[in-house]
């Protein structure tokens, strides 16, 4: 297995791992489906048979959640569904596809709006070569080390604590609000 907060480097260079055998988890119910609209965005919870996850440390300079941990994924673009957004962003971000299709997971709902979709799917094998888009980062972490990690970025500390519940949505409410 991947160490704990192992860095999958960046897209200067092609990162090959050991090979890890096992299925992915169980897929989960999704019950909750209380609107076919579709969120702005969409994110992959990618995870190894092993209890690690592969998320993106985001660029300081990023736009949205600058330095910190995050799923894969990014804003649907038009007459886009949601999976067919989520693959196009994994082939950008890691220069991947999943072998089998993504299952839709949780739904992200900030201050009461539908925000994302995030689907979970098998994280790439470790022997995979990935290609992370210029400036950004893969980092394998375990579940349980993930979820207190300090730069988890909120929406998806709340996104993960579903997900490993069997939950199908999670809600987030902004201090303001």
């Amino acid at each position: 297995p991947a160490p704990s907060g192992e860095d999958c480097g960046d897209a200067s260079a092609l990162l090959v791992r050991r090979p890890r055998p096992g299925p992915v988890g169980v897929p989960r119910a999704f019950s909750s489906r209380s609107s076919m609209r579709l969120p702005p965005y969409v994110c992959a919870i990618l995870s190894s048979p092993t209890g690690h996850l592969l998320v993106e440390e985001r660029p300081a300079d990023a736009r949205t959640a600058a330095g910190q941990l995050t799923c894969f994924g990014g804003k649907l673009e038009p007459g886009e569904t949601g999976l067919d957004g989520l693959l196009r962003e994994l082939r950008e971000e890691l220069g991947w596809q999943p072998a089998e299709p993504p299952r839709r997971a949780v739904d992200l709902h900030v201050d009461g709006d539908l925000i994302a979709w995030f689907y979970e799917a098998a994280a790439p094998s470790t022997d995979a070569a990935l290609a992370f888009e210029p400036g950004r980062r893969g980092v394998w972490m375990s579940e349980a080390e993930l979820l207190v990690h300090p730069r988890l970025s909120e929406w998806h500390r709340a996104v993960l604590n579903s997900w490993r519940t069997g939950r199908d949505r999670a809600d987030f409410v902004t201090r303001g609000a």
